[in-house]
């Protein structure tokens, strides 16, 4: 531990400095001439800087966060072009000489951020504004972000929250301290922030609209923009990830709701998970499905006339889609102009390169490729993503009696196991066939995505759940939270004798309805319902629908993607595969199930992304503090789960060599 304390103190005063030579450059906002090492910290321009500073040390961050979650999941394999440091990774079985093992580079990220709060001048105002509050709250933010990463890799970990620029204090630095004690504290310091300021204080800083960075050395039609407020975490997504890792529920799913709230006061579009996929699962599939009498209107319901999914993952000179990018960390668009990624490499790709290159007939938005691809899909990733079952509408309708002259019907829906679309869209080829080369589209953009509006909707659904609300949560997944579907569906009670044409609502349990009326996600609440039930604007989509088709409930159709069959039919693969006891389905079981359906669609949303490891190790965790099938039945999943990776992996012998 020292010899990674004297590191930081190296090279604090260098990435606490500010960063004109880099890609996040802003004229006039900074003094080149001197480091931010005035713990007075009281010019708003030094301010600046210094949060330009900890976006370069998350920067330098990036690969490995990426990869340590990536290569140590069960949803990407090393090819035989991979590095040793990438094989270690994927095998858990990590060398001294690993470049992807490094605390070093979290606790940079920890002690610019403890230098800033320790030191920061909170009062300083310009006319009636606070001008630094939002920062300070984005550096506590940070920091939190960094102990989840950590301490997620390494277990427990020295805490430090005090900035470590002496020998006194390095010596100080030696013993560990509880992963989960760390976590608390990090919970208890950002909910105090947020009891302390209001709603617009907790909001990460706007500085300007978007900075551009530079030309792609070959497109140069494409110049890249940074948005600076998505280089910051969000406080209250934070805090939701720290609550959900302590197994602290249902203050999880407020925190995640608060977000939501906050953007959809200024309207629903600003929470718009609303992206739709029209695209078959797979290239050349010889499947027909029955065309609906009412296919167009149908279609144009599901798809809300928005954007393809793979279309948030783009090279381009728009932005990165910023109703559903929350966080990233960009790279620079060449090593002159600041810091780069080496993912792109690693995965295929010349994203630094000069030259068009085109290798495969599935060149993703134009980024020149090269043949020495070191990460591909596993097995795991091919087999969930070729076999899921795909949902769609027939011809065939169920008529009901309203009680009026008129008749009332539904289209019904079926499925065909023939895969999730979004695997169609970020990978192509085979990693079972070693002489196909397989390119996954998200590394190939020069971004890694830390949050996404998507990220949000699944950890609320997964904090409902295991507060006790599956029947919501799944509820996320089929038909989303927002705008008129929650009155049109959620805001329904069935009531027998009274409920002349039941299929046509989502009802949900006594104990969800009154949740969501008093609990602390009140989408039906009066106060907040106005925020969320506006009839004016298309029902945002569930999350399910990004690559399984037509699983949402509609005026005129039913899905065969419902809660009971779909749920109790994952209860029994469960059964089968874990030996769990026969019988009556019991609420743990229906718990478990939807655990195990958002773990699915962590997959298949956001494979390749660099955040599966951090997901199963949580859900892991959950399912042995839920004791519902013993206490170590967590560790018998993930073993499951990593079991091609290397034998035996836990809860307890997953961490990585702390060095």
């Amino acid at each position: 531990m020292k010899k990674i304390i004297y590191s930081i103190i190296a090279g604090f005063g260098l990435f606490s400095i500010t960063s004109c030579s880099g890609m996040l450059d802003t004229d006039g906002a900074s003094d080149t001439s001197r480091m931010v090492v005035d713990p007075n910290l009281n010019q708003k321009t030094d301010s600046v800087s210094f949060a330009y500073g900890v976006m370069e040390a998350m920067q330098q961050l990036a690969d490995q966060y990426f990869l340590q979650n990536e290569m140590r999941g069960d949803m990407a394999v090393p090819t035989s072009k991979a590095t040793t440091h990438l094989k270690e990774l994927a095998a858990f079985s990590v060398s001294e000489e690993n470049k992807y093992d490094s605390v070093y580079l979290y606790y940079k990220v920890i002690n610019n951020c403890n230098y800033y709060l320790a030191h920061r001048d909170t009062a300083l105002y310009t006319g009636a504004g606070n001008v630094v509050i939002n920062e300070y709250v984005a550096m506590a933010a940070y920091r939190a972000w960094a102990y989840l990463q950590l301490t997620t890799h390494y277990g427990d970990v020295p805490y430090v929250t005090e900035p470590v620029s002496t020998v006194s204090q390095i010596n100080a630095q030696t013993a560990n301290t509880d992963k989960m004690t760390i976590l608390a504290s990090q919970a208890d310091y950002l909910q105090a922030l947020k009891n302390r300021c209001g709603e617009d204080q907790i909001q990460v800083p706007y500085y300007q609209d978007h900075i551009d960075v530079g030309k792609l050395n070959w497109n140069s039609s494409i110049n890249k923009r940074v948005v600076p407020s998505m280089c910051f975490v969000p406080l209250n997504v934070v805090l939701g990830d720290l609550y959900l890792e302590l197994g602290r529920y249902e203050e999880a799913a407020t925190c995640y709701y608060h977000y939501l709230r906050y953007l959809a006061k200024g309207g629903i579009d600003k929470i718009g998970n609303n992206h739709s996929n029209t695209r078959q699962p797979q290239d050349g599939y010889t499947y027909e499905f029955p065309i609906p009498n009412t296919r167009t209107e149908i279609d144009g319901r599901l798809t809300n006339g928005r954007a393809l999914w793979d279309a948030i993952f783009v090279n381009s000179n728009n932005y990165p889609d910023q109703t559903e990018i929350v966080s990233y960390i960009p790279s620079a668009v060449n090593y002159m102009r600041g810091r780069i990624f080496e993912l792109p490499e690693i995965f295929g790709y010349d994203y630094y390169g000069t030259t068009g290159r085109r290798i495969s007939n599935y060149r993703i938005w134009g980024c020149p490729q090269n043949t020495e691809v070191q990460v591909a899909p596993s097995a795991a990733y091919t087999d969930m993503s070729e076999n899921a079952p795909y949902y769609y509408t027939t011809n065939e309708r169920k008529s009901f009696n309203t009680g009026s002259l008129l008749e009332s019907y539904v289209y019904i829906g079926d499925k065909k196991n023939i895969g999730d679309g979004r695997a169609n869209m970020i990978s192509k080829g085979s990693s079972q066939t070693t002489s196909s080369l397989v390119y996954t589209q998200k590394p190939s953009t020069g971004y890694v995505y830390l949050y996404r509006m998507t990220t949000v909707y699944l950890r609320l659904a997964e904090a409902l759940n295991r507060a006790g609300y599956p029947d919501l949560a799944f509820y996320i997944l089929k038909q989303g939270f927002g705008s008129n579907e929650i009155g049109r569906f959620l805001a329904k009670k069935y009531v027998a004798g009274e409920s002349s044409f039941p299929e046509k609502y989502y009802f949900i349990s006594d104990k969800s309805y009154n949740y969501l009326h008093n609990g602390g996600v009140s989408m039906l609440l009066e106060a907040d319902s106005v925020y969320f039930l506006n009839i004016a604007t298309e029902p945002l989509v569930g999350i399910h629908f990004h690559g399984a088709g037509a699983v949402k409930d509609g005026t005129t159709w039913m899905s065969a993607y419902n809660y009971k069959d779909v749920v109790e039919e994952r209860i029994e693969k469960i059964r089968g595969d874990f030996g769990l006891p026969t019988g009556a389905y019991s609420e743990e079981e229906y718990i478990n199930a939807v655990e195990d359906l958002l773990c699915d669609e962590y997959a298949m949303e956001f494979a390749f992304e660099g955040t599966r490891f951090t997901d199963l190790l949580r859900i892991a965790r959950h399912k042995n503090m839920a004791g519902s099938f013993g206490g170590t039945f967590g560790d018998t999943w993930l073993s499951k789960k990593l079991e091609n990776n290397a034998a035996g992996i836990t809860t307890q012998n997953c961490y990585l060599p702390f060095k």
